[in-house]
């Protein structure tokens, strides 16, 4: 039944870039660095990739919305630090299928010293991200059960991105769980739950242009 909602989903997905009329598409991959809040490590120790297709419809004025559909690898990983401090050795890796939806805001209508900063694009939206797999290993506490992961989470997007050509980009974003990626028995509290944070960064390559 997962597998029908996600491929339903990307059907879904690529029905609505093939019926805008005016968008810009391409690829991107790239490098992530993760940890999860609530499991009680700390550091983004985690590293995973990322790789994935965009679609972005400009709007009125330096505006645009852009939908992806990639595959990114969070979790997190202990530190030699909190090995050596007593903590026990753990890995988790968490793969999955992420639908974000950004608006983006290009900044060139600022300037510095009459260099305008057209280069740069502010972007903020939200993603559903979808559990393909979830693994843990080494000596965790057995309470964490690979299963206890949740396939569906909403995740917080905001960053930047920095054209260097007509085609080629790099950007830069921060990624926040807002609702729990597993939820903790016993927990008083939705804060308690665990949630995973990321930092990304990625080469945007645009193959074709609106217009």
């Amino acid at each position: 039944m997962k597998k029908f909602y996600l491929i339903t989903l990307v059907l879904t997905w690529i029905g609505i870039g093939l019926h805008a009329q005016t968008f810009d598409g391409g690829l991107t991959v790239g490098a992530v660095t993760s940890q999860i809040n609530g499991d009680g490590y700390a550091g983004f120790h985690q590293l995973g990739c990322t790789a994935g297709v965009f679609g972005r419809i400009p709007t009125e004025g330096h505006s645009s919305w852009q939908m992806e559909l990639k595959y990114s690898l969070f979790g997190a990983h202990s530190s030699v630090d909190e090995v050596n401090y007593g903590l026990n050795p753990m890995s988790i890796r968490l793969h999955y299928l992420e639908l974000p939806l950004l608006f983006h805001y290009n900044l060139g209508g600022l300037n510095i010293n009459g260099k305008t900063l057209d280069f740069i694009t502010f972007e903020l939206g939200l993603s559903g991200d979808f559990l393909i797999r979830g693994t843990q290993s080494a000596n965790f506490d057995a309470n964490f059960d690979n299963k206890a992961w949740l396939f569906f989470s909403v995740t917080g997007n905001v960053g930047l991105q920095f054209d260097l050509n007509d085609h080629l980009g790099i950007d830069i974003r921060s990624m926040n769980s807002l609702t729990p990626c597993r939820l903790t028995p016993g927990a008083g509290s939705y804060f308690l739950h665990s949630f995973n944070i990321a930092l990304q960064a990625t080469l945007v390559y645009t193959i074709f242009h609106a217009n």
